[in-house]
């Protein structure tokens, strides 16, 4: 497979509410990116965070279809791994092409003011987004 060109750019944690997850987290030295916002397409409420140049992003369902839904019922927090691809369906086929599963997308992302995402399952069963740089 030839280089993606891939740059991290945050970790997902689902959480049943964004202010309680939010408190605890600026415990820990976090503070908000910028506000809450809401995607009814990808069917969720975020907040990003940061500690340094860590990024993280809170996610709250947005109703009972919401894909985070079968996380918070099995307690799985990490939701998901997030990268920039400056060609993503590029790297959509690559990745595919190297065992991993589309699962969404691209679709447009309210989070990044309307560039398309995409949801992607490795072979090792993690979640990955790529954002269109």
């Amino acid at each position: 497979m030839t280089e993606l060109g891939l740059s991290f750019h945050h970790v997902g944690l689902a959480c049943k509410r964004i202010a309680v997850e939010a408190e605890a987290h600026r415990l820990l030295g976090f503070s908000e990116e910028g506000p809450v916002f809401e995607d009814p397409i990808q069917r969720i409420r975020g907040q990003f965070m940061t500690h340094g140049a860590f990024r993280i992003e809170l996610l709250e369902p947005l109703g009972s279809d919401s894909p985070l839904e079968g996380h918070l019922k099995r307690g799985v927090k990490m939701y998901h791994q997030a990268f920039s691809a400056p060609a993503i369906q590029t790297a959509i086929d690559q990745l595919v092409s190297a065992g991993a599963h589309l699962i969404v997308g691209p679709v447009p992302a309210v989070a990044f003011g309307g560039r398309e995402v995409a949801f992607l399952i490795l072979r090792t069963m993690m979640l990955v987004e790529l954002i269109q740089a």
